[in-house]
């Protein structure tokens, strides 16, 4: 039945006349008697006894009137439900993204928005760079966290941060009396570095290569996490950025100390997302996402989760 339908039959038996049903829906009386009479005969029963003082609903009419109640419980729910997704507070968000945002600025960011927007749902996975951003290609994200993208990367950024390279090493290292470090100063200590597919390692070797400097690393690992948890037990130094190290750094755990090589940029994390439009709730988030970025790499990693 057609929703207008369902909220006549409703209001004549909730003011017990066509006419006073008519007053409470603002239409016509004749409307209204119109479409109890075709219902009536569709259905080939009376809906109402019709009474001196009014309408009362028949046994059938009862019947009739659980359903029309319910469902349009559920109609307005439905109407509600659209609305908060059209307005970006309700919906899904899928997030495809590198390791190091996983360990603190994107669940820190996610919890952040979820405080205003606690019936957006977040989907997050974690792929290496170029499956993050195929992800969001293909259609199967809303946006990446991926750093330093390639110059002509197919995606719309929405959100951008520098963040420095630097070294990380547990607090009782020699090296960790130092507030910043060269490349050289790591000369004769155990290394942790990552591997030959990161951005890191190609912009490393990159600035080697022109100071005719070359660093042996004992340990190469293209896990995040591998590496932080070697750097944190003592011995080995790493190169990374602050990203996916705020916790060790809050607790004492490890310390960084960045590179101020000449050559050495910074590394650039970006959010990306496809050029047809985004859902409104990841839309809203991709706003919300670019002021934590930058107050993010202000802080250096040291917001408060």
């Amino acid at each position: 039945m057609h929703n207008r339908a369902l909220r006549y039959i409703d209001a004549v038996a909730r003011h017990g006349s066509i006419r006073a049903a008519a007053e409470a829906v603002n239409v016509a009386p004749s409307a209204i008697n119109r479409y109890v009479l075709e219902l009536e005969a569709d259905l080939g029963v009376p809906l109402f006894d019709r009474l001196p003082r009014g309408m009362r609903p028949t046994a059938a009419g009862e019947i009739l009137l659980m359903h029309i109640r319910g469902t349009l419980r559920e109609y307005d729910r439905a109407v509600s439900e659209i609305g908060q997704l059209k307005t970006g507070t309700r919906g899904q968000v899928t997030i495809a993204s590198v390791a190091s945002p996983l360990w603190g600025l994107l669940p820190a960011a996610i919890h952040a928005f979820s405080q205003r927007y606690p019936r957006v749902e977040f989907l997050v996975r974690e792929f290496p760079m170029d499956q993050c951003v195929r992800e969001v290609v293909e259609d199967r994200a809303d946006l990446c966290l991926i750093f330093n993208p390639p110059p002509r990367l197919s995606l719309r950024q929405v959100a951008a941060a520098d963040f420095p390279l630097g070294v990380i090493a547990a607090p009782d290292h020699p090296i960790a009396q130092r507030k910043t470090a060269k490349l050289d100063h790591l000369l004769g200590y155990e290394l942790v570095l990552p591997d030959g597919t990161t951005s890191i390692a190609r912009e490393i070797d990159h600035v080697l290569e022109t100071r005719d400097l070359r660093l042996k690393a004992q340990f190469t690992s293209s896990s995040v996490a591998y590496m932080i948890a070697h750097a944190a037990r003592g011995g080995a130094l790493g190169i990374m950025t602050p990203v996916g190290i705020e916790d060790h750094l809050r607790d004492g755990r490890l310390v960084f100390l960045p590179l101020t090589d000449s050559g050495i940029r910074p590394q650039r994390l970006i959010a990306g997302a496809a050029d047809a439009a985004v859902s409104v709730a990841a839309a809203n988030f991709s706003q919300a996402l670019r002021g934590h970025l930058q107050a993010w790499a202000e802080s250096g990693g040291q917001m408060a989760g």
